[in-house]
């Protein structure tokens, strides 16, 4: 009989009233459900998270319990085996499965004498096909008319991902298969009445589930967000309702804004650390704690940065600092429609890119976080760590995104022929969220690389990475004397330097990184020398024998390439102004086969 023909029973009893206070993606799933569009679900992302319940707060499986309150379910993961919601439901599962043990089991009436007892299995390979025997069995009865012995029944299944995760049908053992299969049947059923039974998988990531189910069209993903500001203002008030003797230093609206990219677990393990405080709970706790947080939720995957200095920390590099300057007050007064998506800083090795970004992003007033090494040689692991990473970037808007290096950790299209498509959907779900409309001012992505060239045309043109700003060694005395002078000031420098010629006059070619490696350089000579004042002859003995380690074609090409890439003549040295864009690209073009 198609199900088709069938009427489920409403969740909630189809309620509106009931329904409207339902966190949005219960109430989309509740929905779907009620609708009839849909009966499979999977949920995802803040799956350990506390929900609100009437009067008080829940976790995910006794809110699902109280979605399906009108009708019996099974629950199951692998650690506590089958469950039901109610005693008679397991007995007569329990009562069945001894039949059948005893069918298949000679001595089974001889363990029973021994009392022992079969239990209901545990390990997916067995329980899973036993739900689903118990589940179709529901409905074949003798009755004419139908009827289930325990009416409408559901189906929730916890870490989904340590049932059937990431990986390709064709590297799965036979177990996982027949898995694999059960679970497609659960997932397309039509023709059998249970299709109309609600069944509910639960997740954290949806990448570390195979790609077969999670993207199977009748299956509806649901992701569960964190907590919005209201919710966690919400919650706040209602955390210190319960737990009045907790003293804090701020408000509940400060607090809630401070504790965005935290859910209420996070919350309360925060507010109850500084319970044993004499001050409670403080700005310094709020900051240091979230940010231990989030680090371990991330596991290293990204890393907080507290940037020490501001843009006026920065020597030279007078037309960048005032472009930045002007996007940095453009993002404070909430200009959103006018901030950039993202930018990306070119320039050869030591022109101060990770330096400038820093400096930019503290000025802009924002959480800033540094992109770290996400990639992974398990199956699914990268692209379920990218996907943890985007989820975090959504919480904690608006941030800024430093990311290091962004030609080796971006990847591009080309998966290399390996046999894997792994970079090429790494590299899109990248780019779609540097691109995303509804980030704009709200996260600012900020992309450091001396080989733009190496970057694929996608992320940097417009609608990702909108401004090109390159930077360059200094070309005149003062710009190097500005960069001493910032220096001197970062590393708390002594001295008694009158004249700094030595190093403004040096025949070399300077990066901003050699000129704080002479000044380091010189504060040791004074040290060896028995003083903690650097004085004019350290500065001068040091100019006279210093060199800088780099291969000079490589710097040659990287400046080249990043006048190329630049999209502010305005910034270019005066040289590199007048020189034809045709003799540039030539250049590059004869010194390429020389670079690594």
């Amino acid at each position: 009989m198609s199900s088709l023909n069938i009427e489920r029973k409403k969740l909630l009893g189809g309620n509106e009233d009931e329904i409207r206070q339902l966190p949005k993606w219960a109430a989309t799933l509740v929905r779907k459900y009620n609708s009839g569009e849909a009966s499979r679900f999977l949920l995802y992302h803040n799956i350990y998270d506390l929900i609100w319940l009437k009067n008080s707060y829940s976790n995910l499986i006794g809110f699902l319990g109280y979605l399906l309150k009108d009708r019996n379910f099974l629950l199951y993961n692998r650690s506590n085996g089958i469950q039901a919601s109610k005693k008679d439901l397991l007995f007569e599962m329990e009562r069945v499965f001894n039949a059948d043990t005893r069918v298949s089991d000679p001595l089974a009436a001889t363990k029973k004498q021994m009392n022992i007892t079969p239990m209901l299995p545990r390990d997916p390979a067995r329980a899973i096909p036993y739900i689903e025997q118990f589940f179709y069995e529901q409905w074949r009865t003798d009755n004419p008319e139908g009827e289930q012995l325990f009416g409408e029944c559901g189906v929730v299944i916890n870490f989904l991902e340590s049932i059937i995760p990431a990986g390709e049908v064709g590297y799965m053992s036979g177990e996982d298969r027949n898995l694999w299969v059960t679970l497609q049947k659960w997932i397309t059923t039509t023709q059998d009445k249970p299709a109309h039974n609600p069944i509910i998988f639960i997740t954290e990531s949806v990448s570390d589930v195979t790609q077969r189910i999670r993207e199977n069209p009748r299956l509806v993903n649901i992701e569960i967000p964190y907590p919005d500001y209201e919710e966690r203002l919400s919650y706040t008030r209602y955390f210190r309702v319960m737990n009045p003797a907790i003293r804090f230093e701020m408000n509940e609206e400060q607090f809630s804004h401070m504790s965005s990219g935290l859910n209420r677990i996070h919350i309360t393990s925060m507010v109850r650390s500084a319970s044993v405080s004499s001050e409670g709970l403080t700005y310094e706790i709020v900051r240091n704690k979230k940010k231990e947080i989030i680090e371990s939720e991330c596991v290293g995957l990204v890393e907080f940065v507290t940037p020490k200095y501001g843009l006026e920390h920065v020597g030279g590099m007078k037309k960048a600092k005032e472009f930045l300057r002007n996007i940095a007050k453009i993002i404070k007064d909430g200009i959103s429609e006018e901030a950039p998506m993202g930018i990306l800083l070119s320039g050869a090795v030591g022109t101060g890119k990770t330096f400038l970004a820093e400096c930019f992003a503290k000025d802009c007033g924002l959480n800033v976080i540094e992109l770290k090494n996400f990639r992974d040689k398990w199956v699914g692991s990268t692209e379920a760590n990218l996907e943890k990473i985007l989820n975090l970037l959504t919480t904690l808007a608006p941030i800024v995104v430093l990311i290091d290096e962004a030609d080796a950790t971006l990847g591009n299209r080309d998966s290399g022929g390996g046999g894997s498509d792994v970079d090429s959907r790494i590299f899109s779900k990248l780019a779609n969220a540097m691109g995303s409309p509804e980030n704009r001012g709200q996260i600012l992505w900020i992309l450091m690389t001396c080989r733009p060239d190496l970057l694929p045309i996608d992320l940097k043109r417009q609608g990702r990475c909108e401004e090109h700003i390159s930077l360059f060694y200094p070309d005149n005395e003062q710009e190097r004397l500005e960069i001493a002078e910032a220096m001197v000031k970062k590393n708390n420098i002594e001295n008694t330097i009158s004249d700094w010629s030595p190093l403004t006059k040096h025949d070399l070619s300077l990066s901003g990184a050699d000129i704080e490696a002479i000044l380091i350089r010189c504060r040791r000579h004074a040290r060896n020398n028995g003083r903690k004042v650097v004085s004019q002859e350290d500065l001068l003995d040091v100019c006279k024998e210093f060199t800088p380690a780099r291969d000079e074609m490589a710097i040659e090409y990287q400046t080249l390439v990043a006048v190329r890439e630049s999209t502010s003549k305005e910034m270019l040295p005066e040289a590199y102004k007048i020189t034809p864009a045709s003799e540039i690209a030539a250049r590059i073009e004869q010194l390429r086969p020389y670079v690594r």
